[in-house]
């Protein structure tokens, strides 16, 4: 639920802006996003929104703020308290995932905030010209000039083999530890806070542990989510690492281990595996469990699993477990059955063991999404189509974020095939910059009106607005026609039909 509450601030009181927080200039305009790595929200800020948010150092009060405001800017209208409230508002209106942002931007005190963070408000003096140009240009309105977050992906392999996966984990020959140290600095010399360390799991790599102690000492954030056997020896190594030490001294990193089911004979099945890894499983747990850290546990709901989650509460439970997440499952692109996908029958026993869950259990946090009635997976009315069209997410991939593939090629979803054409640079030799300014990947992110002959896309009066600023889903229209260069199934000018998603 959003947060409305109208931000405070007594003239005698100290306002900073919060740590998990990061306020920069990016490319002539003021950039403001929370460190989310599940739902990264970036706020584009006007000049003077920046200016007076690298003001707040939590050392001066908001009376000397105001009186500073008022010198500096004797002709503006607007109070500085009434600047921090729209802006503090806007993040209040969208909190992610994660709850970054529900209580607002601003942290305010009494008292002087000695380790509140400090800015450099000489680095926040915009040229006017230089703003506007950037705020018109579809190309580079909502592209960033330097990426927020890097999908590191240091490896394919898996020691399970699910039948839902949805990475095209193909077989290529792996960067060495040496080189992915130097990727790593790479990101915090360029300021790069966020990391995802998926498609494949870390554990699988010999030096898969190595890598994660990298990620912490260059104070990464990031989610550490394996379905491996982490013993309490590497649970010990990642603690004197710093794994527990908190993000800019606010935001926890999360452990997530994933579960599909604790009958050995579903959980050999879904995982394909041989042996069944219950057991291993319920240790990793306790092995986190006495360092202080709370796993989450989450499963992936598919009609070959769904008699399953109350059993793994019930299981984990006992071993100290608290936080559950539970998904439906998704079409897999690389492999799928319609077996996988949760009917009717499956959804009324997943409502009922909820509820169940729900009432045995007051001290755990379940989230899940099989409860819940689901939206039609056809296509909906043209009206319907337009409203969710209109309210999508973009695509970061290439605005904000960047993948690089266990081999260093660079892409930029990870569900996407691993191959040419889909390649944006490489890594193995050429630097982050290079690649995010590299033609290759301009190339694919502002793709022309002629490449789309034939389609709704190629004489569409929305095209700049659609494929330059919001972003179409290039992966769905592949994995459904073929190519990159068709508008998606849920584009509301397109009347072909494409893949049923859930």
């Amino acid at each position: 639920m959003i947060n409305m509450r109208t931000l405070y601030i007594a003239d005698q009181q100290y306002p900073a802006i919060k740590r998990e927080f990061i306020l920069k200039v990016d490319g002539a305009r003021p950039i403001l996003y929370s460190l989310d790595y599940i739902n990264t929200q970036i706020y584009y800020l006007e000049p003077i929104e920046g200016f007076v948010l690298s003001l707040l150092d939590g050392r001066r009060s908001l009376s000397e703020l105001s009186d500073l405001f008022k010198r500096l800017f004797p002709r503006c209208e607007l109070l500085l308290l009434e600047l921090l409230r729209g802006v503090d508002t806007r993040v209040r209106m969208s909190p992610s995932q994660t709850g970054l942002g529900k209580d607002g931007l601003v942290d305010v005190s009494d008292r002087p905030l000695a380790d509140a963070q400090a800015f450099d408000p000489r680095e926040f003096i915009i040229d006017p010209a230089d703003f506007a140009a950037r705020k018109s240009s579809p190309k580079s309105s909502l592209r960033l000039d330097t990426p927020i977050n890097i999908y590191t992906v240091f490896t394919h392999r898996c020691l399970t083999d699910c039948v839902y996966c949805y990475a095209d984990r193909c077989k290529m020959t792996e960067m060495s530890l040496a080189r992915w140290r130097e990727i790593i600095r790479e990101m915090r010399s360029l300021g790069i806070w966020l990391a995802s360390p998926d498609n494949g799991d870390t554990f699988a790599r010999r030096d898969g542990i190595d890598l994660l102690e990298c990620l912490l000492e260059n104070e990464m954030h990031f989610l550490l989510s394996t379905k491996a056997y982490v013993s309490r020896d590497y649970v010990e190594r990642l603690v004197d690492s710093g794994f527990t030490k908190k993000v800019r001294g606010v935001i926890q990193r999360q452990v997530q281990l994933s579960v599909d089911a604790v009958d050995d004979d579903v959980s050999r099945r879904i995982l394909n595996i041989k042996r069944s890894n219950v057991g291993r499983n319920l240790e990793t747990v306790e092995n986190f469990l006495a360092f202080g850290i709370m796993p989450k546990v989450k499963s992936v709901i598919t009609g070959l699993n769904y008699d399953q989650p109350e059993k793994i509460v019930d299981r984990f439970y006992e071993r100290g477990a608290r936080v559950f997440h539970f998904v439906r499952y998704g079409r897999s692109f690389h492999r799928h059955t319609d077996d996988l996908f949760v009917n009717d029958a499956a959804a009324a026993s997943l409502k009922a063991q909820f509820d169940k869950i729900r009432s045995l259990y007051d001290d755990i946090s379940v989230v899940e999404n099989l409860a819940q009635v689901q939206p039609n997976p056809g296509k909906p009315d043209p009206d319907v189509a337009r409203t969710i069209w209109d309210g999508r997410i973009g695509c970061g991939g290439g605005w904000s974020a960047l993948g690089i593939s266990p081999n260093g090629k660079a892409f930029l979803c990870e569900q996407m095939k691993m191959a040419e054409p889909f390649f944006v640079g490489d890594a193995s030799y050429q630097s982050i910059e290079e690649i995010w300014h590299g033609a290759q990947l301009k190339a694919f992110t502002n793709p022309e009106p002629e490449e789309f002959v034939g389609t709704a896309c190629e004489s569409c009066p929305e095209f700049e607005t659609c494929m330059w600023e919001k972003g179409r889903c290039y992966r769905d229209a592949y994995f459904s026609y073929g190519t990159v260069f068709h508008p998606p199934p849920l584009c509301p000018s397109n009347y072909r039909p494409g893949l049923r998603l859930s």
